[in-house]
């Protein structure tokens, strides 16, 4: 009996009144026992129940499996429908399917005529497409179909976020799984190789047990590696390798048990942790590393990443050992690490190119923001997916879908790689049929591994002589899906083709192997590529002569800086005038120019991000001057202005009568110049003077004085120079200049014998400001300072008297300075 049977009955009482989430363990049956516990009950005996299961593998091998438990072939009562394969009849009742494919099927007929039962299975992968047609298939129950069931499931489900969009969903927990797995922690060392630990521990234990083995890595390469390894150290054993890109045959030989009787090891990507069984697998060797395809939004790339796995992962994996019967899993790291792994994988809508996405919700009619998904794309991701669709003319700005957008959804698949298909067709069906190849290439792995160029075209004439390669599969499907016929290729136009589905990233040559693609990033390509080879140093070093049509670029853990071309063919400029004519725009460039300190204007003509020619501009634009200007002069700070020693007094003189006086005294604010204020305000106050000058020199020469009093009326600037003004007259009747610091005193550094006379120490603003008297030798060199001159005379000055007579003889010393004449020269030139 399978855990799963446990909670059936309450399944199906849930589902006579409403939706329902199961959490249930690998190798408890969900996928295979629950379904066909379903079919049988009275709600679902007429109708049809749809199953989305995340992979094509899984979908292929349940309804193969469940078809076998009913002694039917599939296709009858139990079919599947995945890309390109439609295994189901007029009497098929389940259907398992992708998720692209159920999208597909709610956008065509929302109400899901027929179908009583929607199962998302394995829901924990949490793949952009389930989340989508999930949020679909919610809207559709609420507002079409009260009486469609939605069923989500999984091993390892996160129910609280479930239940945020699925508030009155019941949740059924199935405890234990069908046979017991014994979990191992086998710390390794991260420096050494993932293939070498995994392989290393697999010899070790490979004698301890009887059975197969299923190894996680992280991806296909690693897979081949660690079979050259197994298949020389354990000859006696099959070494099966079991990832998305095998053909159906290499896949079903992995799941089968071997027909001479070998022992298996099943080398898998994360392609097995889901509704598989693997007959005969006992133990499970676990390396705690995957492989993700995460966008570079700036790029407008997919980046292939090794990380490690979540919890959740890590449990479905152990699953897969006791499948059958009792297990053991491996994994590659402490259980101390793992208590810090993330409990679940990070959401595909979360780190992917959402364009499609914004394409099918424009098709359904409803912004993404108000579909119930369980986590929403960031405004980033969005911003880039609508933008992307708008310059290829698919969505308006307004989001709505334009008619060629409704023509790009109905080919189905990736939009670029429709978009390219449309326009191709544009052309000629010669066009058309090129275009079909290049669709099938995009997406198969690459026919020319080994080869020196990322050329196109030698891969198109390889599968023109070649026509067993199974990419041909694929070249027929889309002609099919077009109803169109298989034609010769005009293979001179490969390049605009290609550049159809992804203008964005039509590339230009920089130097030594680099590009500037339009989109504004950039790209690299080996020097010892023979595309570049082809092309020649004259066409490299001449402007716009060397340009590329880019199909593929990829970033890698090795080089997660420069995006690499994997797939590319030469374009003619003139070709790019053509046919692409909407990505040109004139534009005017100024920049600030640091080297020469100066501002530099030139109209340069852009293909998108990319400028291919430019002329000086001899009369840039007022707005134009005015954003560099502000640019620059933000950039180095207030501080940095060169303001004379006049104008810094009138920033403090405006500084301290604003801390001094309450704003009740004043008949109004006198203006902040703070270097706060001054930055906020710099349109006003200093740009409208910069019209038309574009060196650093004229910027220095500016009159800032009259620029800052300029922001002061006349009775501002009187009311200042009453209250702080600039200078005082000292008894001598000489400007003496005030100091305004700024620790907010008011300096005046004078020579003491100009003070004579002064009977009462001066103040400023009403009182509130002592001015501080630097008093100064004849010398002019500090002798005291004093904030209390009257005082001085009367203490301290008796001390300097003394010193003074003795070094400057010639000077006048009064023995009672308060009451004698005050005085610049020296006794002799004395009035008498």
């Amino acid at each position: 009996m399978l855990p799963i049977q446990e909670i059936l009955k309450a399944l199906a009482l849930q589902l006579a009144d409403g939706n329902a989430i199961v959490v249930a363990p690998p190798g408890a049956g969900k996928s295979t026992a629950l379904p066909l516990f379903l079919l049988q009950q009275p709600a679902f005996q007429h109708s049809k129940i749809i199953m989305l299961q995340p992979r094509r593998i899984a979908a292929r091998n349940i309804a193969y499996y469940l078809s076998e438990k009913l002694g039917e072939k599939v296709g009858k009562t139990i079919g599947y429908r995945v890309r390109g394969e439609n295994v189901t009849s007029a009497n098929t009742r389940l259907e398992i399917v992708t998720e692209g494919i159920l999208t597909r099927m709610l956008q065509a007929k929302p109400e899901l005529p027929g179908v009583a039962l929607i199962i998302f299975d394995e829901f924990h992968e949490r793949s952009i497409h389930a989340d989508f047609s999930l949020a679909l298939s919610l809207e559709v129950q609420q507002a079409l179909r009260d009486d469609l069931r939605i069923l989500v499931m999984s091993a390892t489900l996160n129910a609280q976020a479930i239940s945020k969009i699925m508030p009155d969903a019941k949740l059924l927990e199935s405890k234990g799984r069908s046979y017991p797995v014994d979990i191992k922690y086998v710390a390794s060392n991260p420096k050494i190789p993932v293939v070498d630990r995994v392989c290393e521990l697999l010899i070790q234990t490979f004698s301890c047990h009887d059975k197969d083995f299923l190894v996680f890595l992280p991806g296909a390469y690693e897979i081949r590696k660690a079979a050259e390894i197994l298949s020389r150290k354990l000859p006696d054993c099959v070494v099966l390798p079991l990832f998305s890109d095998l053909n159906k045959q290499h896949q079903q030989e992995a799941l089968m048990p071997n027909k001479e009787g070998k022992r298996k090891i099943v080398l898998a990507t994360n392609i097995a942790e889901t509704s598989l069984t693997i007959e005969g697998i006992e133990v499970v060797i676990d390396s705690g590393i995957e492989k993700k395809a995460i966008f570079d939004l700036r790029r407008g790339i997919t980046q292939l990443t090794s990380q490690k796995i979540s919890q959740a992962s890590a449990t479905q994996r152990a699953g897969r050992a006791g499948r059958v019967m009792a297990g053991t899993c491996y994994r590659l790291w402490s259980k101390e690490l793992h208590g810090r792994l993330a409990q679940q994988s990070t959401p595909e809508i979360l780190q992917s190119d959402v364009s499609d996405l914004v394409l099918e919700a424009a098709i359904w009619g409803a912004p993404i923001a108000d579909l119930a998904l369980i986590d929403q794309p960031n405004s980033a991701q969005l911003s880039q997916g609508k933008e992307k669709l708008m310059s290829l003319g698919v969505i308006e700005k307004s989001h709505k879908i334009t008619e060629f957008g409704r023509q790009v959804h109905a080919l189905g698949g990736n939009a670029s790689i429709a978009i390219m298909l449309l326009k191709s067709a544009q052309l000629s069906l010669a066009h058309q049929s090129l275009a079909c190849a290049l669709a099938a290439l995009l997406e198969s792995k690459d026919p020319l591994p080994q080869a020196q160029t990322v050329e196109v075209t030698p891969r198109l004439t390889f599968l023109l002589k070649n026509k067993q390669h199974s990419i041909w599969l694929l070249i027929k499907q889309w002609h099919r899906k077009q109803n169109i016929q298989l034609v010769e290729w005009p293979l001179q136009d490969l390049a605009i083709v290609l550049a159809f589905g992804f203008p964005q990233w039509i590339a230009k040559y920089r130097s030594e192997g680099r590009f500037s693609l339009a989109n504004g990033s950039g790209a690299t390509l080996s020097i010892n590529d023979q595309l570049l080879r082809h092309l020649g140093p004259q066409s490299l070093s001449q402007n716009n002569q060397c340009w590329l049509a880019v199909g593929h670029m990829q970033l890698t853990d090795k080089q997660k800086d420069s995006a690499i071309i994997r797939y590319a063919e030469p374009i003619k400029f003139e070709q790019i005038q053509t046919h692409f004519s909407a990505f040109f725009d004139d534009k005017e460039i100024v920049q600030w120019d640091e080297e020469k300190q100066r501002i530099s204007a030139f109209e340069s003509q852009f293909f998108g991000s990319i400028s291919f020619s430019k002329k000086p501009l001899p009369k840039p634009s007022s707005v134009s001057l005015n954003d560099v200007w502000r640019q620059q002069i933000l950039k180095k700070g207030i501080p940095a202005i060169p303001f004379d020693t006049r104008t810094k007094q009138l920033i403090k003189r405006v500084s301290l009568l604003n801390a001094g006086v309450n704003i009740a005294e004043q008949n109004e604010a006198f203006p902040d110049f703070s270097d706060a204020a001054l930055r906020q305000n710099i349109d006003q106050w200093l740009l409208p003077f910069l019209n038309g000058k574009t060196t650093w020199q004229a910027f220095v020469n500016l009159p800032f004085y009259q620029l800052l009093s300029q922001q002061m009326d006349y009775q501002q600037l009187k009311k200042l120079d009453s209250l702080l003004p600039e200078s005082i007259i000292i008894p001598t009747g000489r400007k003496a200049g005030i100091d305004y610091n700024e620790d907010g005193r008011a300096l005046l550094s004078v020579r003491m014998q100009e003070l004579y006379g002064m009977q009462q120490h001066p103040t400023l603003l009403n009182g509130k400001l002592t001015i501080t008297f630097e008093l100064l030798s004849p010398a002019q060199r500090p002798l005291q300072t004093t904030d209390d001159l009257i005082g001085f005379w009367q203490g301290s000055y008796k001390q300097i008297q003394k010193e003074m007579k003795g070094r400057y003889p010639r000077h006048f010393w009064p023995d009672d300075p308060a009451n004698s004449p005050a005085t610049a020269t020296v006794k002799k030139r004395m009035p008498q």
